[in-house]
């Protein structure tokens, strides 16, 4: 039989063994929780990053939604009068362009509430076409468009009474000249000659309806693809 102080002695073995035990079972669940709470970091960090992704659209060719604003139906129909069907280039066409400025309901002229400037380009086969001066502005009548040109460098003066998001469309027929999505004057997109618009670089769905803001570029071009620069480097005026 053993002695009392055997038996003590098989106890105190027995206590340690299980206190060793239950110190290594609880280090083991304290790593499958470290290891849990990991797992779900990178769970959550892979989700945040497919959101981004997502979110952010890809680039090139023709801008997301957000990167280009419309202003959908901005010339309607009644609008649409006395308009330039010919080739270019193209002089201003003043005729009813008090009753077209009237039915595409444009602001009145201020220049000092809302002032902002885009710069407009125009190539036909490569060639750069003028925009000329005084597109909107009847001299001998007084009669002022807030969308007007001074001068031939091609600068949009967006000048109104309100802030307001004026279109490339409503330019066009203020200059009266013909423009839609696949026409302008009597250029017309059939087989590889065909018109596209750039806004800032990035192909435009709808230029008719693209809204221009301060300091936009925008490129009208027919011809073949690549015929004209998308994106023409700026120089603007001190002041503008």
């Amino acid at each position: 039989m053993a002695s009392r102080k055997e038996q003590k002695e098989r106890l105190r073995a027995e206590r340690i063994a299980k206190e060793e035990t239950e110190r290594q079972e609880a280090a083991r669940r304290r790593r499958l929780q470290i290891g849990a709470a990991a797992a779900a970091v990178l769970i959550i960090a892979a989700v945040v990053v497919v959101i981004a992704v997502a979110g952010g659209g890809g680039g090139g060719g023709e801008s997301s939604s957000s990167a280009i604003t419309y202003h959908q139906d901005s010339v309607p129909a009644s609008a649409q009068l006395a308009l330039l069907d010919t080739a270019p280039p193209w002089q201003p066409n003043y005729k009813q362009l008090p009753q077209r400025v009237q039915a595409m309901g444009l602001p009145g002229f201020n220049e000092t509430t809302f002032h902002i400037h885009a710069w407009l380009h125009i190539y036909d086969d490569g060639k750069a076409v003028t925009v000329p001066a005084n597109i909107g502005i009847i001299a001998a009548s007084g009669f002022l468009s807030p969308l007007h040109t001074h001068d031939t460098t091609g600068i949009i003066h967006m000048e109104a009474d309100q802030e307001y998001d004026f279109t490339l469309g409503q330019f066009m027929n203020v200059w009266g000249v013909e423009f839609s999505d696949n026409q302008l004057g009597s250029l017309k997109s059939k087989g590889d000659q065909t018109l596209q618009v750039y806004l800032n670089g990035q192909l435009v769905k709808d230029p008719v309806n693209v809204v221009m803001h301060e300091h936009d570029n925008i490129v009208i071009g027919y011809g073949k693809p690549g015929s004209f620069p998308k994106e023409p480097k700026l120089d603007w005026p001190p002041g503008l």
